[in-house]
């Protein structure tokens, strides 16, 4: 009789360690995700974000015929982040700005110093936040 108590209690340390390990590896390949795809995630929210502040037919429209409208800015920067974040459809943090040909940010309003981006204070342009907190 003690053989099969040792023998089941072995068993049940082999099933223990084989579902150990198989959580491990799930654990494993969720957090070590391919890069290649978290980088053409964060492109294709790019995509839609811009789409939708340049798109002729979008409410959200700052950019008319390639040029930004300083009134249309102005009104996407009077979101609240958290509404224009579920208006633009997007999952990630994001901000919008604009350089020059050059690399220079370019502000929009040259009556309004902050008109530089629109979009999440954790994100930092050049040291600097994207929004004021």
């Amino acid at each position: 009789m003690t053989n099969q108590k040792a023998q089941s209690w072995s068993v049940d340390i082999i099933l223990a360690v084989i579902v150990f390990m198989i959580a491990f590896f799930i654990f494993y390949a969720t957090l070590e995700s391919n890069p290649e795809t978290k980088v053409s995630d964060l492109k294709e929210e790019a995509s839609t974000v811009i789409e939708q502040v340049a798109d002729e037919e979008s409410p959200l429209k700052a950019v008319d015929k390639g040029v930004i409208d300083v009134n249309e800015w102005n009104r996407l920067k009077a979101y609240n982040y958290d509404d224009l974040k579920r208006k633009l459809r997007t999952g990630g943090d994001f901000c919008i700005y604009i350089e020059d040909e050059r690399g220079n940010i370019v502000q929009i309003d040259p009556n309004d110093p902050g008109s530089v981006s629109i979009g999440s204070s954790a994100i930092k342009i050049r040291d600097t936040p994207c929004s004021p907190p």
